[in-house]
């Protein structure tokens, strides 16, 4: 049995194309040894190396005349999270901006679209689709409340004095106006109704589901990215959602939660809660997965009620 030669460091344990080959001096008929797969037209991938998402649509875009990544691709490459579904389509969704033609090649799922120029941006130097125009474009695929959680992701804007910050990525305004220029879209009505629900500085999708279960519960609309202060005016917590007329505080702590550094500092946020008067409400992922997030939200209620709201329910 022939064995192959390795590959040049350069292009070793990625996908690459023929002209990158070349380039490296390798000869043509290398392309063809078992080692490596046909990925696409033009380009080999060595088998059972794990390719980086964001380099394949950039080598793909490389060779596609015209080409642009759009839909899930283009959600990805600005970091915009996505359901599990979503995740496990490893296709490259790329399109034209001219509409001519949807571009057609192996791992590519091509889309026909007629894009202006606001609507092209770039991360990374890859050219994608800008973030309003992702967004409405996803109206077609995702399901509403998962809608809701990318137009949260795409307009977060946070500034705190502690943890991390958030800069949008476009504004409400940006995907109001792309949901006014194409009212014959495909998923247009469930994108006019997600974006009703969208809300500026939801860090996270399962915050942006709380929200959205509180809401199906008739209670009362949450703060987001308020401040907790202590009576010299120091900020000692800041809770995801909030009702400061009810004192009552909610946190989604997720997996990263579980660390000895973030346990001891939601130990510290708990007791700054409590010392100025707070109710504080902790919800995670094993709250969610025995409750699901309607049964999570009783907690919340029972919590407003202890503050003084005067539910009616």
């Amino acid at each position: 049995m022939r064995i192959s030669p390795p590959l040049p460091v350069e292009i070793r344990g990625r996908s690459f194309t023929l002209a990158e080959q070349r380039a490296a001096g390798i000869p043509d008929h290398r392309a063809w040894n078992n080692d490596l797969r046909v990925a696409s037209r033009g380009v080999r991938v060595p088998w059972g190396e794990q390719q980086d998402p964001a380099h394949t649509a950039r080598l793909l875009t490389g060779i596609t005349e015209g080409a642009i990544c759009c839909r899930e691709t283009a959600a990805m490459l600005w970091g915009c999270p996505l359901p599990w579904d979503a995740q496990q389509d490893f296709l490259v969704h790329l399109t034209r901006s001219d509409g001519a033609f949807r571009p057609q090649r192996r791992g590519v799922k091509g889309h026909r679209m007629v894009l202006s120029v606001s609507d092209i941006s770039s991360v990374g130097g890859i050219p994608v689709t800008g973030p309003a125009r992702t967004w409405l474009d996803l109206a077609a695929v995702l399901a509403f409340e998962d809608l809701v959680a990318a137009a949260d992701y795409f307009i977060c804007s946070q500034t705190r004095s502690f943890g991390h910050n958030r800069v949008p990525l476009c504004s409400a305004e940006d995907l109001k106006a792309q949901v006014d220029r194409h009212a014959g879209m495909r998923g247009i009505r469930k994108a006019r109704a997600a974006l009703e629900l969208t809300r500026v500085g939801a860090d996270s999708v399962p915050e942006t589901r709380l929200r959205l279960a509180m809401g199906r519960d008739f209670l009362p609309e949450p703060v987001l990215s308020y401040v907790v202060r202590d009576p010299s005016g120091r900020e000692v917590a800041w809770p995801d959602l909030a009702y400061p007329d009810f004192k009552v505080a909610i946190n989604y702590d997720g997996g990263h939660h579980l660390n000895a550094v973030q346990k001891e500092s939601d130990i510290r946020r708990e007791a700054a809660l409590a010392a100025n008067g707070w109710i504080s409400v902790v919800v995670t992922a094993e709250h969610v997965r025995e409750r699901g997030y309607d049964g999570v939200v009783r907690r919340i209620r029972e919590a407003l009620v202890r503050g003084g709201w005067p539910s009616t329910g």
